[in-house]
């Protein structure tokens, strides 16, 4: 960081570090000087360095934003980042090759010397002129590279200095000089206590989501599929255990105990109002920062879906029947988890043991959408019409996940069941 005086400082010491070098390897006198090339080409051994161009630099430009908080108050001071763009010429004797040889003798140097010393910014300060540069001071070194330039840049340089005939010349850019704003910042506010924290972690990882009956000992294996009501969530990944995790579950917070997870398993009780339908889950980390501690989320995990399995639970009971042929009715089913006013809920029947050498009989019918004020969320009426009387396999099916079917030891379905066949 410098003063306004920086961009004349960096010329003065580029200027310096130049005449130094060619006063060793050369044998005779030569005036580097910081001017543009002369319109009449000098007589004498002669150096010019022409600052030609300043442009900002792409990588410091924006380092200082924002400078003032949303109250104007100055929080950074403004800082100019520059690109100092340099013509270098030659002149003297073509028959002795004098501008070759000058050249050669600064390529060497800046090749040597990428960065700008001290010294020489110190000298360069010290010229009656540059009173006050304070560029010696800076963290930012100045460093020169050259730059390429083929002949239709370089026609375009010399074409802007008119009457101003080609001479030998190199071109470097020096990178980075910083100029700094006049105006002070405002200082920070006193800092009472520190209350920084560092804490491991990594980011929790799901893998996937498998289910076990709620309550079961620690060694019970846990199973893939949908999740009925008496089951309780095992949440296999990596990276799961921190000092407060919280299961994101259908929408609600639920906090787990520090024993029930694991840095690979974590289990979740599943709230027994939660409906039917697919859900996701997603754990969160969270720490206490503050004073007084407040808690906050620190990671969030990837969340996945499951989906949670109604059951039909007690007899299954047909109310209004009627028809001679075939059957209409209303069939009242009993869940074991409340339904949604919003939820789709369908009835399938499929017939339980068809005759021989006729394909079952198999319905499907849709509860009203929506389901409409009901004395019990657990409870809901389907109207069945058209069906041949039966003895049905019942299912009911609630977003998308169906209800399970019981088996005989036989290993054939075995119920829930309900009787439409002929009246009693």
């Amino acid at each position: 960081m410098s003063n306004s005086l920086a961009i004349a400082t960096v010329t003065e010491a580029l200027r310096l570090l130049v005449a130094n070098a060619v006063a060793l390897d050369v044998p005779f006198a030569v005036d580097v000087a910081a001017i543009k090339p002369p319109a009449q080409p000098p007589a004498q051994p002669t150096i010019t360095v022409f600052l030609y161009q300043v442009t900002p630099n792409a990588s410091l430009r924006n380092s200082d934003t924002p400078t003032r908080a949303s109250d104007g108050t100055l929080r950074t001071r403004p800082t100019a980042a520059l690109d100092l763009h340099y013509l270098i010429s030659f002149y003297g004797d073509e028959r002795e090759l004098v501008a070759q040889r000058l050249l050669g003798s600064v390529v060497r140097t800046l090749h040597e010397t990428p960065n700008l010393p001290k010294e020489l910014i110190d000298a360069a300060a010290a010229a009656p002129f540059l009173v006050g540069s304070d560029l010696a001071a800076g963290p930012q070194k100045v460093r020169f590279t050259p730059s390429q330039m083929d002949v239709d840049d370089a026609s375009k340089l010399w074409s802007m200095l008119f009457q101003t005939p080609y001479a030998l010349s190199l071109t470097y850019q020096g990178t980075a000089v910083l100029i700094e704003g006049r105006e002070e910042p405002a200082a920070g506010k006193p800092v009472l206590r520190r209350t920084v924290r560092a804490v491991p972690s990594r980011q929790p990882l799901i893998h996937r989501v498998l289910s076990r009956p709620a309550g079961s000992p620690p060694g019970t294996d846990p199973v893939e599929g949908p999740v009925p009501a008496d089951h309780e969530l095992v949440v296999q990944g990596t990276g799961l255990r921190a000092d407060r995790v919280t299961a994101r579950l259908g929408g609600r917070d639920l906090p787990l105990d520090a024993g029930r997870v694991r840095d690979d398993q974590a289990v979740v009780r599943v709230p027994q109002d939660l409906p039917p339908g697919v859900h996701g889950v997603q754990l969160l980390h969270g720490v206490d920062l503050g004073i007084p501690a407040t808690p906050h989320w620190g990671l969030e995990s990837n969340a996945v879906a499951f989906a949670r399995r109604p059951g039909i639970t007690g007899p299954i009971r047909v109310e209004d029947r009627a028809g001679d042929g075939t059957v209409s009715a209303v069939i009242v089913l009993d869940l074991d988890m409340p339904l949604r006013d919003d939820q789709r809920v369908l009835l399938l029947l499929d017939e339980k043991r068809p005759p021989a050498g006729r394909p079952a009989y198999g319905y499907q019918f849709r509860a009203p959408f929506p389901l409409g004020p009901r004395p019990d969320p657990k409870r809901v009426r389907i109207a069945v019409k058209g069906v041949r009387p039966a003895v049905y396999l019942a299912r009911v099916q609630a977003d998308g996940v169906q209800s399970a079917l019981t088996f005989s030891n036989e290993g054939a379905f075995e119920g829930p069941v309900v009787d439409l066949g002929a009246p009693h």
